[in-house]
């Protein structure tokens, strides 16, 4: 078989990063997709160099989303999942960058052999010295410093997960949930269509643990993820998007525990950004594997994360404009 994977990449005022991804899709060893670029009205020329590609490319296709969101019910990637025709489907944020030329057909191999218990594959961050200390810190921690304690990103580097065949294997369960299904990650097409489609990344997971399809595997150094210009930009960046979460929102994947042992891990957290130093030995941790100075950046910046969500949490229930 040839199986075909459809790329959801939402699009929106990023026209050298949406550039960049486009290409490393685009120089993938295995050639059988499409890339669906869902744009929320870019006003730079992110439309324009997409339709370019789109000129040249058949596999390329801009897609109009009058909603601007990525996540939701009928905003891009629901939509984006509505047109795709893959038989894998992956959605990439528009600011990552695949890393050499096999991701695509890892991948594809690792669904050809594992067997229905497999929720998805997470092209994991590669940590690379040479790159800028947003871009290191991203992939040591990921890019919320306050839900590190239940991203893959941050747990795949504190962990000693387990391996097979190159490729690192996690269990999921409903209690205490991971945060993953973003950024670069790939699923069978029926199973999302098994859980009604796409809604959002940790609600779709969610779901699909509830199935008993809960084996996830990371394929190490796979992608880059460049999410800011620097990381006072990202710490910025997080008071706009508590202030986001926030707002009413039925679909929402609640982070807040609901069970005496998320509530214990939400509550050890909260202490340990609250108190900084705490922290220390996740720094200490992930620098003995990296030795970048970088790791000890976690403290200070968990710290203003956690302030952010507080700041906004108050700001919406004293309903300050």
């Amino acid at each position: 078989m040839n199986e075909k994977i459809s790329v959801i990449i939402c699009t929106y005022n990023g026209e050298k990063l949406v550039k960049n991804c486009i290409n490393s899709i685009l120089k993938q060893s295995h050639q059988n997709f499409e890339i669906l670029c869902m744009d929320g009205g870019s006003k730079d020329k992110t439309i324009e160099m997409i339709k370019k590609y789109e000129g040249k490319d058949k596999r390329v296709r801009y897609i109009h989303n009058p909603n601007k969101l990525p996540e939701g019910k009928n905003n891009g990637k629901s939509l984006g999942f509505e047109r795709a025709h893959g038989d894998i489907i992956c959605f990439m944020d528009q600011d990552n960058v695949l890393q050499g030329k096999s991701v695509f057909s890892r991948v594809i191999n690792v669904f050809r052999n594992e067997d229905n218990s497999l929720l998805g594959v997470l092209a994991g961050l590669t940590h690379d010295r040479n790159d800028s200390a947003v871009v290191r810190y991203v992939s040591l921690f990921g890019t919320d410093s306050f839900f590190a304690y239940r991203s893959m990103d941050f747990l795949r580097n504190i962990k000693k997960p387990a391996i097979e065949n190159g490729l690192e294997v996690f269990s999921l369960t409903e209690n205490n949930l991971s945060i993953t299904g973003g950024n670069c990650f790939f699923y069978k097409r029926e199973n999302l269509a098994a859980v009604g489609g796409y809604s959002q990344d940790i609600l779709v997971v969610r779901n699909l643990v509830r199935k008993r399809i809960n084996k996830l595997l990371v394929l190490p150094n796979a992608t880059k993820h460049f999410a800011e210009r620097s990381l006072w930009s990202l710490v910025k960046k997080k008071f706009f998007w508590g202030s986001a979460y926030f707002r009413k929102n039925d679909e929402r994947f609640s982070y807040l525990p609901a069970t005496a042992k998320e509530a214990f891990s939400f509550l050890t957290n909260l202490t340990f950004n609250l108190l900084i130093v705490p922290n220390l030995i996740y720094s200490l941790i992930i620098y003995s594997k990296t030795k970048d100075s970088i790791a000890f950046l976690y403290l200070p910046i968990a710290f203003l994360n956690t302030i952010a969500y507080g700041f906004n949490f108050l700001k919406n229930k004293l309903h300050i404009s």
